[in-house]
Parts: C-alpha cells; structure tokens; sequence
C-alpha cells in the first residue's frame, strides 16, 4: 500500500516521516494540497497522511487568514469522493473537528476538559462582565481556530485594584501585531484591551485558568502523543511561566522526572486513548494538564496533526516507527 505525505512544500517532518517509510520498505510520495485535491478521485490502495501547512507569517491576522485557508482545504477535501481502497490515517473532517477548540469540547462532554468560561466574546468588558458572574478572574483567551500558542492570552483581573495582566507571545509593533518566540507581559487597561480585541474579532474562547503542577519550580503539562489505541510518547514540557509550548524555549523534560504513580499514568493513557478515540483520530498530540498539589488530571486541547515530537524523533523515533507499521499491517 502506496503512503502519500501531503503538506505546502516539503519539511523537515515530512522528509523525516518519508525517511522511516522508505527506511522500512514502503512506497511513499510527497504531493501538496492542490496535487492531492485533483489527484485523489483517481487514486488506489494507499494512505494519506495530511500534514499542516508550514510557514514563516508572525503578523497575528495574516496568520489566521492563512489558518481559514487551510480550513477551507480539509472542507474541499473532506468532500471528494475516493477510492474505498483510500483511507487518509487521520480524515479531514476529524482534523477540522480537533481544530476548533469550541468543538473540540463540544464532542468530549463527560471528559476532564478545562472548563469553558464563554466563545464569541467581542470587548474586554463583555469578558470581564463574564468573569465577575463566574467568580474566576484568571483565565485563558485563545483563538477558536489555531495551535502553537499563536495569540493564547493568559489573562488576570484583580478585583479590588481594577488591574489587568496578561501574558503572551503576542506583541505590538506599529499597526501590527505579532506572534514572538517568547512570553510577552503586558499590564494595564488598554494594552490588554487591545490584545484582547485583536483575539475575540478573530473568534475566541475563554478558559478557567487552572494552576498547573510544578517541577522544580517550574510550572508544566504534558504533551503526549496517542495513536492505534495506545500512548506511544509523551515529553514534560517545563516554562517558568504559564505557557509551556516547546518552541518557546521551554525545556522538555523527561516523564520519569515527575514521578508519575503507576494508577495516575493508568489514568492519563486511557483519557489520551479514549479522547483520541472519541475525536476519530488514529493519532493525536494530547495536552494533559495535572492541578498543583493533588496532580488531577486536565484535558486541555486534542492536535489531530500533534505528533512531531523532537525528543521522540531525534531519539527512538516511536512515533513515525509506529504510524509505518500501522499502516503496513492494513495489507496483511
């Protein structure tokens, strides 16, 4: 069975997944989206593996323009008819549900998710109007459509001083605003209100802020990477602040360092597995979220596309390894 790997142009994670493919003797083929949309009605017996598209664009709206594009591809796929002997590993329609974080919770009702505060806000002072009336003035404001941090605001209210905090990759310079490489602290009315507003007109939702675990003095979550009906990685990734994306200069560490009892790593594997399964996914790159003090277990965002992981492909390469093999067994 023929494997083709979709993305905008050839990168490092496509070349590295085509390299275990051949590695282990299976065809494999790079196409982009607009060769697989005219391509696919005519293909046969192979697997299709998307890939999110990659680029060089920090400007916070042109990012989401591209995000919709993007959208707009899946949508177009997601309706051509094909082959039944053509299976993609993760289907559009499954990758779209997982990036729509409103959704995303919308089809995991009963799991630990971290709770919804509001979507669809459209001022500081609607959410601020929400925030009084739920009793929680730490929260989360993140774009509904997006991954990687890109314009995720952690935002505090202080009910007594009227003063706001935020922080963010997001920055200001001239009349854009930008997504950086590190965390940006932002202090005062207007600035957030402006940060803020550029998030909500571009559609949001807005999360309790739940205080996350520690080590040594570090505040983490867990990235783990869940695919066939089992977890098959998962990397600490540690941030003196609150935001833990790795490609902040975050460090990642190792899951033995967290001392991890044999039940609660029971219980983080079967939420990863049942989540994944859930979302109709073969494989998902699942953030787990532990509460400080008592280590209870978060659902905070599913990836259907969440599965590069340097730590794991720079090592045992479990991950592309395993996703070959899956796909192998599908001609047996």
């Amino acid at each position: 069975m023929r494997i083709v790997v979709v993305c905008n142009h050839p990168c490092k994670r496509t070349q590295w997944f085509m390299n275990t493919g051949k590695r282990m003797g299976s065809e494999l083929v790079f196409m982009n989206y607009e060769e697989l949309i005219e391509k696919l009605p005519d293909l046969h017996s192979t697997v299709i593996k998307l890939e999110p598209p990659v680029h060089k664009e920090c400007r916070i709206e042109a990012y989401q323009i591209l995000s919709r594009t993007y959208r707009d591809l899946l949508y177009e796929l997601q309706q051509i008819p094909h082959a039944s002997s053509v299976r993609f590993l993760n289907s559009p329609k499954s990758i779209l549900c997982s990036m729509d974080k409103y959704q995303t919770k919308q089809e995991l009702v009963g799991f630990p998710v971290t709770p919804l505060l509001g979507v669809g806000f459209r001022s500081l002072d609607e959410l601020l109007v929400c925030m009084k009336e739920r009793g929680k003035y730490s929260i989360f404001l993140k774009p509904r459509y997006g991954s990687g941090a890109g314009g995720v605001m952690a935002i505090r209210f202080n009910p007594r001083t009227g003063q706001w905090v935020a922080y963010t990759t997001l920055c200001v310079s001239g009349s854009s605003i930008y997504n950086t490489k590190k965390i940006n602290r932002f202090s005062g009315y207007k600035e957030v209100m402006q940060l803020a507003e550029t998030v909500m007109h571009m559609d949001a939702i807005a999360e309790e802020w739940i205080i996350k675990d520690q080590l040594a003095g570090e505040n983490y979550d867990l990235r783990v990477v869940c695919q066939a009906g089992q977890v098959d990685s998962m990397v600490v990734r540690c941030s003196r602040g609150t935001i833990t994306n790795l490609h902040l200069n975050n460090k990642a560490r190792l899951p033995e360092e967290i001392g991890l009892s044999a039940d609660l790593q029971e219980e983080i594997n079967n939420l990863c597995v049942h989540a994944t399964q859930t979302m109709k996914l073969m494989y998902a790159g699942i953030d787990i979220l532990l509460t400080r003090g008592n280590r209870v277990p978060y659902l905070i965002e599913v990836n259907g596309q969440g599965d590069h992981i340097y730590q794991d492909m720079y090592g045992e390469n479990h991950i592309y390894t395993n996703q070959i093999r899956w796909i192998q067994s599908l001609n047996r």
